[in-house]
């Protein structure tokens, strides 16, 4: 590989990463808009993104494990191939339960480009990076996601909402294009091959491992709270506080601006104060933002600025918590890299899926429903990781 194009290879990681969450943020701005065009309810189209969220998390336990007895390459090829087509699929629906399968399928293509995408960070670069690297890969996919929310806001505003699944099924060729291109196989050491057995053994194995069931709930009610968010922050901004899709897409696109510049700030203190030093910060900053949305639900305080404010300061810190605690999973189980990551971020997934719909079913209008969901995931958050403090 040329030297010009192992530079890319950071960014390409980042770019796979980015196929979740850019298959949710794209087309939160049309969300109202899909509702009225098929026919449906707001409630129906707000479960594209559970199920999106549901399918994410099944195709990473499949995933995970699997490349780490296969290699990574050729199942990412054919996990983003799917992706391409559940994307056109999602473009022609005509219906909204069509839409739901569309975006399940999707799912399970966008699952593969994601899980590995940040196992490859273990076979391609020494342990004592991987926090580092994988700061590097967020920001880079959410350079990527902040103009995604804006786009989608042109696009329906200009063309019509599908043509935002058509740019998807754009994004995820030129993925495919330069994982052929940049990416080199990866083998397992292990010869065992492929089997529900050894499947179950794996995760039996890293589920052993002292303390990680706590940092992966750790992350996983973190990233739930931001999930909760992106259900139902759409119809919040343009329906309760009268927002335009485009107005709403510049808010939303500052939560990503805020994750951007906490992800730098990591990788800092990551870099040079260790690991979970860098940790302990952003858990910190994640409950001082659950403290003031506590307040907001409790004295039933609704502005718009405060909302905003509260809100961008607990996304902020998503990142940084899944990079950290991803990086020292990692260290401690470093052979099984494609397991960890795929519990790790199918844990996240399948979490936000649930608080996800439990916001959208309790949706009332009002912020009411996403506060106390924001909340209550921001409490849970630290208390595990205080347990791994205790534990020690």
């Amino acid at each position: 590989m040329s030297s010009v194009l192992s530079k890319l290879t950071i960014p390409l990681l980042g770019y796979l990463v980015a196929f979740g969450p850019l298959s949710i943020d794209m087309y939160l701005p049309s969300l109202p808009t899909i509702a009225n065009s098929l026919g449906t309810t707001d409630q129906l189209i707000q479960t594209t993104i559970t199920v999106f969220l549901l399918g994410m998390a099944i195709g990473m336990l499949i995933f995970g494990p699997l490349s780490d007895m296969l290699g990574r390459k050729r199942l990412l090829l054919i996990g983003i191939g799917f992706y391409f087509f559940s994307s056109i699929g999602c473009a022609m629906a005509s219906t909204g339960e069509n839409l739901v399968l569309f975006r399940f399928l999707q799912s399970l293509g966008g699952a593969a480009a994601a899980v590995l995408g940040r196992a490859l960070v273990r076979d391609l670069y020494e342990l004592k990076r991987a926090a580092n690297i994988l700061s590097h890969m967020h920001v880079i996919s959410m350079m990527v996601m902040l103009i995604s929310p804006i786009l989608g806001a042109y696009i329906v505003s200009y063309f019509e909402w599908r043509w935002i699944f058509y740019f998807l099924a754009l994004f995820s060729m030129l993925a495919f294009l330069g994982s052929v291109l940049l990416l080199p196989e990866t083998k397992s050491s292990s010869e065992v091959k492929p089997s529900f057995r050894h499947y179950g053994k794996n995760y039996i194995d890293c589920l052993r491992t002292p303390l990680l069931i706590q940092y992966v709930l750790t992350n996983a009610f973190s990233f739930a709270g931001m999930f909760a968010f992106i259900a139902t922050s759409a119809f919040i901004y343009i329906e309760y506080f009268g927002l335009s899709e485009t107005y709403y897409a510049a808010l939303f696109s500052a939560n990503i601006v805020a994750i951007i510049l906490a992800t730098l700030l990591n990788s800092y203190l990551s870099k040079g104060y260790g690991v979970k030093v860098a940790l302990s910060a952003a858990v910190a900053v994640s409950f001082t933002a659950t403290l003031i949305i506590w307040g907001m639900y409790g004295f039933d305080k609704m502005s718009l600025t405060l909302f905003v404010a509260a809100t961008t300061l607990y996304i902020s810190v998503t990142g940084a918590i899944g990079a950290n605690s991803l990086a020292i999973l990692f260290a401690r189980l470093p052979e099984k890299a494609g397991t960890v990551s795929g519990l790790l971020v199918a844990t996240q997934f399948a979490m936000g899926s649930f608080v996800s719909y439990a916001a959208s079913l309790l949706f009332d209008g009002t912020p009411a429903s996403l506060l106390i969901m924001m909340a209550c995931c921001g409490t849970l958050c630290p208390i595990f990781y205080l347990s791994t403090r205790i534990s020690r």
